[in-house]
């Protein structure tokens, strides 16, 4: 009895640990089918689909007569899958069939089917060389010492690191031979010897140097490094040679190599229109301009197909496979006409050569709708190399600092979000108060003699003229700063802000592009800042604020938002919106806007009974113009103002009975050799220059026609006489 007591004590703990074992297994077994099933399934699957993104066309921009601006050229890029390229089933069909199709037996034998089978075979065979040669027990006993049971533990139980290692190595090898020839040549670099080497494209794919400190961590027992699972080994290069890799690729059946398409926007004219325009980033998502502004329309939605394969790499035809056609994106017509565009530019960067400005811009506005014509800023950049673009040529990015030190990239634009006291073209918002509520007329008398406002105030004067009484277009035409404060001071604080408010200076200017916001106000219930604010100083707007006024004026009294857009359309042709001009609201009635742009005509014109306009350098013979000048020292950072560095300014409407246009002019810290910086010798003439230009690109017809004739006939003598001029050697 006695030894069959312990006997039968062996057998109960030989069950309860049988059952203890049996039920671990079996709650396994369980979990696996029935708990986790669903993540297991979606994991496994997702191992055998591949898929491949379809890039959507990117949406064209052209301009108003639909000339296209944007290009969309296809290029490509090479990447490497590192879980592939480190996957041993997947490498040993390259290493096999590069191996076998260099042999005797390959040569001779031309049916496919037995040269697949002798493919075959070689694989089998690098996958056996590779496989462990231990006992069942030391695989336990590696397996605890490894502790994990995912897929890279299961490989190193099944396969020899060594060998897989080694392999892997004659891949990559493999991989670099056949990239070679392309590579090479796609990335070689200008001006050097330098080229992509073999041992280049190796070191990309094998990541060495973090395999190297992995390999050191994991014998310290330190964290190691993750690899890049998605190498770019080139891109920018041209479909004709993705395809041509891709054939080379799938001729040696290479995996773990994917050549994606990869649409890459061009400017057909990239040095022009570049603020409006913007560009993209190298994913081809809006950065600056409309590019950015209308990113979503632009995008489109890319499409994807998706497919699934079996461990060795094939595909295999299956009901579940997708494909998304992508849906390209909505082209954008802009308002602006590239003829005028071009003027403006080149005209710009002429009067601003001449005079040494810094910055600078034109603004092109058709009143009646609001439309955007032209707008030009300076400085600029180029839209495919972003260079650095200024009236005294083109410079690398970041090459060119400002005074701070900062670099100077031209992405500014001056146009819209730029903040300068206007000076004298802010009167009109003081002459249109007095004029449409029936405060004054157009030929009311003002005192324009110096005077000051509040105990202490510096005199206000418009500098060694005392112009005396004025009518009140004479104000506007001699610019007279006494007669401007004078006139708003009349009119009272409150009837003024109301029409700072109509004509929009209290908000952002409402364009489709990035701006600086509302204008910046002094506080005009402070009689002192009333009386600045009247002729141009304590207040700050931007160029398109101040040519937003003028259309105003245009219109007959009608503030129109100001259009960019003119239509967005769809890929297949079909408008998706008309995007129409906006009527903001009504700013003065239009026998107000008729009499102002009367004064604004008498602004340009040599004679009269006040003498003299400011802006006589704007006026074309045969053509009623008007306009008014601006000229405002430089505010400094701290307080106070710059001796000797203005802004100056014009803004011009042409022609003046029935105005089509509206060009505003800013330049800004203008360095004349030949006459003082002002509005009238500056703007005006850069003004004149490109409305020249206008007429003969629009068609449009002279007041005079005798008058045209003659300055035409004048100036066309003068430049054949300038022509044959004698040259000195």
């Amino acid at each position: 009895m006695r030894t069959k007591i312990p006997f039968a004590n062996r057998c109960v703990w030989l069950c309860v640990l049988t059952l203890a074992v049996s039920s671990t297994l079996a709650y396994r077994l369980v979990e696996l089918q029935i708990v986790d099933s669903a993540n297991h399934s979606r994991l496994a699957a997702d191992e055998l689909i591949e898929k491949e993104i379809i890039p959507a066309r990117r949406g064209v921009i052209m301009d108003r007569n639909e000339e296209i601006l944007t290009n969309n050229i296809q290029h490509a890029e090479l990447i490497a899958n590192r879980y592939h390229l480190r996957e041993l089933t997947a490498v040993v069909d390259g290493l096999a069939y590069n191996q076998v199709s260099h042999s005797p037996e390959w040569t001779r034998e031309k049916n496919p089917a037995e040269r697949r089978k002798l493919w075959m075979r070689k694989r089998s065979e690098l996958l056996d060389n590779a496989r462990r040669r231990i006992s069942p027990d030391e695989k336990a006993a590696l397996r605890r010492q490894l502790g994990t049971s995912d897929a890279k533990t299961n490989r190193m139980l099944e396969y020899d690191p060594d060998v897989c290692a080694y392999y892997y190595r004659l891949h990559d090898r493999l991989v670099a031979e056949i990239l070679f020839p392309y590579l090479c040549r796609l990335q070689g670099e200008q001006g050097s010897r330098k080229y992509t080497t073999r041992d280049d494209i190796i070191e990309k794919i094998a990541q060495t140097q973090t395999e190297q400190y992995n390999s050191e961590a994991e014998k310290k027992g330190l964290p190691t490094r993750s690899y890049r699972n998605e190498i770019i080994l080139a891109k920018d290069f041209t479909m004709d040679t993705a395809e041509k890799i891709r054939d080379a690729l799938n001729e040696a059946h290479v995996r773990g190599i994917m050549v994606q398409a990869n649409p890459k926007r061009s400017y057909v004219m990239p040095e022009m229109l570049c603020h409006v325009l913007g560009y993209v980033d190298h994913e081809n998502h809006g950065m600056s301009g409309v590019e950015q502004y209308f990113q979503s329309y632009l995008a489109g939605v890319d499409g994807m197909r998706e497919y699934r394969h079996n461990a060795r790499g094939q595909v295999l035809p299956n009901e579940d496979d997708r494909y998304l056609a992508p849906k390209d994106g909505l082209n954008l017509r802009l308002t602006i006409d590239m003829r005028l565009q071009s003027i403006c530019e080149q005209e710009l960067d002429r009067g601003m050569r001449h005079f040494r400005a810094k910055r600078g811009c034109m603004i092109v506005v058709q009143p009646k709708t609001g439309d955007i014509l032209a707008m030009v800023s300076r400085p600029s950049f180029n839209l495919n190399t972003k260079d650095l673009i200024t009236p005294d040529g083109t410079f690398k990015r970041g090459k060119v600092k400002d005074g701070k030190g900062l670099p100077v990239t031209g992405d500014f634009n001056f146009a819209c979000q730029t903040r300068y006291e206007p000076g004298s073209t802010f009167k009109v918002i003081a002459a249109t108060t007095a004029l449409d509520k029936h405060i004054m007329k157009f030929d009311t008398p003002v005192n324009c003699s110096p005077f000051s406002v509040g105990f202490g105030s510096k005199p206000i004067n418009d500098g060694r003229f005392n112009y005396g009484t004025l009518p009140l277009y004479g104000v506007l035409k001699k610019s007279s700063n006494p007669g401007a404060a004078r006139i708003a001071l009349t009119c009272k604080w409150s009837n003024y802000k109301e029409y700072l408010q109509r004509y929009g200076l209290h908000q952002s200017v409402g364009i489709d592009l990035p701006s600086g916001g509302a204008c910046l106000l002094a506080d005009g219930s402070n009689i002192v800042n009333f009386s600045r604010i009247a002729y141009g100083y304590s207040v700050s707007v931007s160029p398109l604020h101040m040519a937003m006024v003028y259309a105003t004026i245009a219109n007959d009294g009608v503030r129109m938002r100001p259009r960019l857009i003119d239509r967005i359309i769809a890929a297949d042709g079909s408008v998706y919106d008309e995007c129409a001009p906006r009527e903001v609201q009504r700013v003065m009635s239009p026998e107000t806007a008729k009499t102002l742009r009367r004064a604004l005509q008498t602004v340009t014109e040599n004679g009269g009974p006040t003498g003299r306009g400011t802006a006589t350098a704007a006026a074309i013979p045969g053509f009623r113009i008007g306009g008014k000048t601006g000229t405002a020292k430089k505010v400094k950072e701290r307080g106070g103002y710059y001796e000797g560095l203005y802004t100056v300014s014009f803004a011009g409407l042409l022609p003046i009975d029935d105005p089509q246009l509206v060009v505003m002019t800013v330049i800004d810290e203008p360095h004349p050799t030949d006459c003082n910086a002002g509005g009238g010798t500056v703007a005006a003439p850069i003004f004149r220059a490109a409305a020249e230009r206008f007429i003969n690109v629009l068609n449009m017809q002279p007041s005079d026609p005798i008058a045209y004739e003659h300055y035409r006939n004048s100036k066309d003598r003068t430049a054949q006489q300038t022509t044959n001029l004698p040259r000195h050697p």
